[in-house]
């Protein structure tokens, strides 16, 4: 196993190679929902239309660059659900089977608290089991399924949905 890699906040410069990360997935049918790959453009809105102080993205860099990200996202965008956050994680093909998808999964619970988050769901594809046995391994817990959610090719897909209590300060949020 290489060296671990370096975890850091996301700057806009990354957004083409988060792009690139997260289109690589797209044709396995395995991490998301999207059929089509997404320009830098809407990745770098994405970027930019975001809160990092409580949803941060990070990436994880390599001696040969950025070889992985990891986010919060709103669960619902109403100001109720704001300690309630879903997280995702991908690793780029190059840098896959040597735990940097846990490494960036285990930045981001350490983030958590200080981001006013206490409830984090992990939204898999029920034939994803590598995603399953790392997000289980870090103590999320089956919490719901969407049976037949989506359709892929044809082939249609479960959700499985799994979540995760961590301790978050009070916030109070201003209602919507």
């Amino acid at each position: 196993m290489s060296a671990s890699p370096r975890i850091r906040a996301a700057t806009g410069a990354d957004c083409e190679a988060i792009r690139a990360i997260y289109n690589e997935s797209i044709p396995k049918r395995i991490a998301t929902a999207d059929l089509e790959p997404q320009s830098v453009e809407a990745r770098r809105t994405w970027f930019a239309n975001r809160d990092h102080a409580t949803r941060p993205v990070l990436v994880a860099e390599d001696a040969d660059g950025v070889c992985a990200w990891g986010s919060f996202t709103n669960f619902k965008d109403r100001a109720a659900y704001a300690p309630t956050a879903e997280i995702s994680v991908y690793v780029a093909d190059r840098a896959a089977g040597r735990g940097v998808g846990r490494a960036m999964l285990d930045a981001l619970l350490e983030r958590a608290p200080a981001c006013g988050i206490d409830r984090i769901l992990a939204i898999c594809f029920a034939h994803n089991e590598a995603s399953l046995r790392l997000f289980r391994s870090r103590g999320f817990e089956d919490w719901g399924a969407f049976p037949d959610a989506c359709v892929m090719d044809g082939v249609r897909r479960s959700v499985v949905i799994l979540g995760r209590r961590c301790q978050a300060p009070t916030m109070h949020h201003p209602s919507a």
